[in-house]
């Protein structure tokens, strides 16, 4: 009975109305945002004297750097749906931007996002606003403004995400270098333990492209599998994650080498069959994987984790009859 009021009460549509704003900022993206920074975490104890299993303490200046590096985060993505109405539209993308919510209120909505989002994470910690302002720079600004626009751009707009992915990390591991005695290892040794993960949200970021290839063809962008070609963008997107776990293990890192060896089947299926649903396969796939790894460390990641997956599909499910998110990979995705 539970189960058939929230599936299919007409209550639920009028509820979902109030909740277009929230779901402009595109809370479902934040699972890549957490799990990097968590990453970034879990690593710098991993590689410290400090525990690095189960941890359930939590401080409120962690909390603050979350929320406030989540709204940057969101502002960028607002700006990227903004910028992208022509091509989603070809990419058949439910986009509130331009259908419900206008693009000059989306635009003041990104603005206070990233000003409340900033001032969060200066509350949290100094170091990590510095940044969290320089994400917005290269996911707000050059990726998406003109005359930037830099995800127009085949090898820049995977850098962009590339550089974005390594300042999450960061962000994470000053969380935990700031706030414990602890020695910062050399450029080199940092650079090495920081890359098998660079390499999977590399990856995952590469692979997101190609779905969107009509749309970014129509639109006139010319996107990484645009110049380059399917199978050259499937051939880098298996290299990396296998690069991520032949340098885990010489690391010494758990966590690198077993999320890793993990979610290479999914790449492997990517790049031999070549199907969309193994595509979205393995973009979706190595992101949960990376988060149910993180679980052991962070435990309490899994509330925002569960609270947003399951808003998410209430919410995608009232207000467009779509199962979104879901694990769920079919013909019909």
């Amino acid at each position: 009975m539970v189960k058939k009021f929230l599936k299919s009460h007409p209550v639920h549509k009028k509820i979902v109305l109030h909740l277009d704003y929230l779901f402009l900022l595109r809370p479902t993206l934040f699972f890549s945002v957490w799990v990097m920074i968590v990453m970034g975490m879990a690593t710098a104890r991993i590689h410290s004297s400090l525990p690095a299993v189960g941890i359930l303490q939590i401080s409120y200046s962690t909390l603050f750097i979350f929320i406030g590096v989540s709204l940057v985060s969101a502002s960028a993505f607002i700006l990227n749906q903004i910028m992208d109405v022509d091509s989603d539209s070809v990419n058949k993308k439910l986009f509130l931007v331009g259908k419900h919510i206008s693009p000059e209120k989306s635009k003041k909505v990104a603005h206070l996002s990233a000003v409340t989002g900033f001032v969060f994470t200066l509350l949290g910690n100094w170091v990590t606003s510095i940044a969290a302002l320089l994400l917005y720079l290269f996911w707000g600004i050059l990726y998406n403004q003109p005359p930037f626009q830099w995800k127009k751009k085949p090898i820049a707009g995977w850098m962009v995400n590339i550089l974005s992915g390594l300042l999450l990390y960061f962000i994470g591991w000053m969380i935990i270098s700031t706030s414990n005695e602890y020695s910062f290892p050399g450029l080199v040794e940092l650079f090495m333990i920081t890359l098998p993960y660079i390499f999977c949200f590399a990856s995952v970021a590469l692979l997101t492209t190609l779905p969107d290839v009509e749309g970014d063809e129509f639109a006139g962008d010319k996107t990484f599998p645009l110049v380059f070609g399917k199978n050259t963008t499937l051939v880098i997107a298996f290299i990396l994650p296998v690069g991520a776990f032949i340098i885990g293990l010489k690391n010494a890192d758990p966590l690198a080498s077993t999320a890793s060896i993990t979610a290479i089947p999914f790449f492997v299926f990517a790049l031999f069959r070549r199907l969309d649903k193994d595509i979205l396969r393995a973009i979706r796939y190595p992101i949960f994987i990376l988060n149910f790894f993180a679980l052991t460390v962070y435990p309490y990641l899994a509330i925002p984790l569960i609270i947003t997956f399951y808003l998410s599909k209430y919410y995608y499910w009232h207000r467009f009859n779509l199962h979104y998110p879901t694990f769920l990979v079919d013909d019909s995705h």
